[in-house]
């Protein structure tokens, strides 16, 4: 079952935060340094003070970056920048964006659900987590006791009972935020604190199994700090709020939800290791090799990932090498993932391709250890193809592998059979934006 609760939600004081795109910013895993550095001069009150906050080699128990981030966010409360709202509520969320120039909305509610640990079969994972990512977060946890960024969760709705009603409660009203991010995406939000929607969405919720689609990371995290303030204490009020994490949930049936492919980013590879890819590859896929000069990569590529995207129920996925003049097609042999892998690898997972990348490229032909698949340092990922290609091509990896999107059914399916696919398996976007609303753990 899952618990849902109002809340006093805490936002930017709009008197003295006039523009909430000089503050407002992703969440902490899509942005990269060159964007830290740009939000940091964007204003002296931007979120990534908070979220991303800078390191110092004179860094001590006492004086850290996480440490300074709970001190920014102390000071902001105290003058006025942040302020909390009075009365507790729930958000209903909309979001505009686009998608190959076509305008999706995607409607989302914003509360607080009570945490469960992942066997009880209410809150479902769907992705394993990296451990490093895990430790920075419950530093950054225990220091500021907040969550800047909610989780994203989805919940099953496909005749739109739960979502349909809630719609129509605001309809016609003005949103109490409403403003554009930088890249362009449009946001509103509404309080509600009526408490008889407040209770009926308790009641539409409450046997939904719902269903982690980002924020892994921070969720195991909360469980985390959850656990050592039970150790500490030796009791847990089941109300107290570190029993509680703020969530943004999105039916998986609403028509404006986005899953993006997560390309694979591969460093430090041996070259005798990139001078045998095709033929250790061989063992594993059907090879289709596309060569290509400077004149002609424009067209090439342009094959290249069409042959990817028409192979996406296929078991297709793209391999782009450093110094390779061609682009590599790989179609997997048929039943190699049964012969390899039946006892040690479950059925759904099987047909992925993030499976098939993580078990037949980077274990069997890369030669990655489980210590490798778990270095943020030497694995790295986007959702955008150009931003892929163009890391090979400018020498900041060795290999790129282009992936089609996991569907939702697989999501879902691999959620109910209690199963985790590899890391980052999947990118809804838009991701919930840090700093829209924030949740203050402040009893723990």
């Amino acid at each position: 079952m899952a618990i849902i609760a109002p809340f006093r939600g805490i936002f930017y004081n709009r008197e003295k935060i006039q523009d909430l795109r000089d503050v407002i910013t992703p969440p902490y895993d899509v942005i990269s340094e060159r964007e830290r550095q740009e939000y940091f001069k964007r204003h002296p009150q931007n979120m990534i003070r908070l979220i991303l906050s800078k390191g110092d080699p004179q860094d001590t128990n006492r004086d850290n970056r996480y440490t300074r981030a709970a001190e920014c966010f102390r000071s902001w409360l105290d003058q006025g920048i942040l302020t909390q709202d009075t009365e507790p509520a729930i958000y209903l969320t909309e979001i505009d964006y686009d998608v190959e120039d076509i305008v999706r909305t995607r409607f989302g509610i914003i509360a607080l659900v009570q945490l469960e640990d992942f066997e009880k079969g209410s809150i479902l994972p769907h992705e394993k987590t990296f451990s490093a990512t895990k430790a920075d977060r419950l530093r950054l946890m225990q220091a500021c006791k907040a969550n800047f960024s909610p989780i994203f969760s989805l919940f099953s709705d496909p005749d739109g009972e739960i979502v349909g009603p809630f719609r129509s409660c605001i309809k016609g009203i003005k949103p109490d935020f409403e403003f554009k991010e930088l890249i362009g995406s449009r946001h509103r939000l509404w309080r509600v604190t009526d408490q008889r929607i407040h209770k009926k969405i308790q009641q539409k919720l409450y046997d939904k199994p719902l269903y982690i689609a980002d924020g892994h990371h921070r969720y195991e995290t909360a469980l985390n700090f959850r656990n050592q303030t039970v150790a500490k204490s030796g009791a847990l009020d089941p109300k107290a709020a570190c029993n509680f994490v703020m969530m943004y949930l999105c039916s998986m049936h609403d028509p404006g939800l986005t899953i993006r492919p997560v390309h694979r980013l591969l460093s430090h590879v041996p070259q005798h290791v990139m001078d045998g890819f095709a033929e250790k590859a061989h063992a594993y896929f059907d090879i289709e090799t596309m060569q290509f000069e400077a004149a002609d990569r424009a067209e090439v590529l342009a094959g290249f990932l069409a042959k990817i995207r028409a192979g996406a129920e296929c078991g297709v996925i793209g391999a782009v090498l450093r110094g390779h003049r061609v682009f590599y097609v790989l179609q997997i042999r048929e039943g190699i993932m049964d012969r390899l892998f039946d006892g040690q690898v479950p059925v759904p997972l099987r047909k992925l391709d993030v499976t098939i990348a993580t078990k037949l490229v980077f274990q069997k032909i890369f030669d990655l250890d489980d210590a490798a698949l778990d270095d943020e340092r030497r694995i790295l990922y986007t959702s955008r193809t150009e931003k892929a290609l163009e890391a090979v091509s400018a020498g900041e990896c060795e290999v790129a592998l282009i992936l089609n999107p996991t569907r939702l059914s697989n999501v879902e399916e691999v959620s109910k059979a209690g199963l985790t696919m590899p890391r980052k398996s999947t990118y809804f976007y838009p991701k919930g934006i840090s700093g829209l609303v924030i949740n203050r753990i402040d009893d723990c």
